[in-house]
């Protein structure tokens, strides 16, 4: 995944890993649906967002703790450490993407535009923010295909080059799996959340699964990543996102 570097790297210490929990489907916890678009949904809001657990890649072999911090519309922000010591760090912003890999002594600093021309990335940072949170995103009102199969309700945008599909389970009115695929190169995104409880009186998924997909001649390359949270936190108190390139680093 050399040509995905940035996207498979961030997203792997976007998320974190460990067991995954069968879910039984129910309601959502407290707060009713709000209606966006033609779809009925309880999103994640917050003003300062902290989460800790652990973050495990089965293609890098990458186990390790992380901590998460996020100020809505602003930053994300991510450290990952193993056996006591900060491995990697990781800060996005609206308009930069930073990361530090301390294990490789490099760092990637750019633009999206930047990142998207040399690593043939189509992400955005509201994207990234949605992911994490699990909150359904919705697209151009004209430009969206809605279909009800069962208990899911299932949306399906085009933006520019992607498709994005949405599994809604309406039993809870929460997102359960997003699907981003790449109609130019074929490459395919999933995260599929689950293990839903109780976050200030929102249903909220404390596992995911990441799986990421890329079809290079007749033999395709995947990437999986496993998320448990084990504490989630939002707040109204502000939080510092420090970041910094430790001299000597080659920048890639």
């Amino acid at each position: 995944m050399n040509k995905h570097l940035f996207f498979s790297l961030a997203l792997g210490l976007l998320v974190l890993a460990g067991c995954q929990k069968k879910v039984t489907p129910g309601t959502s916890v407290g707060a009713g649906p709000e209606k966006i678009n033609k779809i009925s949904v309880v999103n994640t809001d917050f003003q300062f967002f902290t989460a800790k657990g652990k973050v495990q890649s089965e293609n890098s072999g990458l186990s390790a703790n992380i901590t998460i911090r996020m100020k809505k519309n602003e930053v994300i922000w991510a450290s990952v450490q193993k056996i006591g010591f900060e491995v990697a760090r990781l800060k996005i912003t609206p308009d930069s993407v930073y990361i530090v890999n301390k294990l490789k002594d490099e760092y990637v600093i750019g633009s999206y535009a930047k990142l998207a021309q040399q690593y043939k990335i189509d992400v955005d940072f509201k994207t990234l923010q949605e992911v994490i949170l699990g909150n359904y995103v919705p697209g151009d009102p004209s430009k969206e295909k809605v279909n009800l199969d069962g208990p899911v309700q299932h949306v399906r945008q085009l933006r520019s080059n992607l498709q994005i599909d949405q599994f809604i389970d309406t039993t809870r009115y929460k997102l359960k799996r997003t699907e981003v695929r790449n109609l130019g190169n074929k490459d395919l995104m999933t995260v599929d959340y689950q293990d839903f409880s109780d976050l200030n009186g929102r249903s909220f998924a404390h596992s995911l699964l990441l799986t990421i997909q890329q079809p290079e001649g007749n033999t395709a390359k995947n990437n999986i990543v496993v998320v448990k949270h084990s504490q989630v936190s939002t707040s109204e108190t502000s939080l510092d996102f420090p970041f910094s390139v430790p001299s000597g680093y080659e920048r890639k």
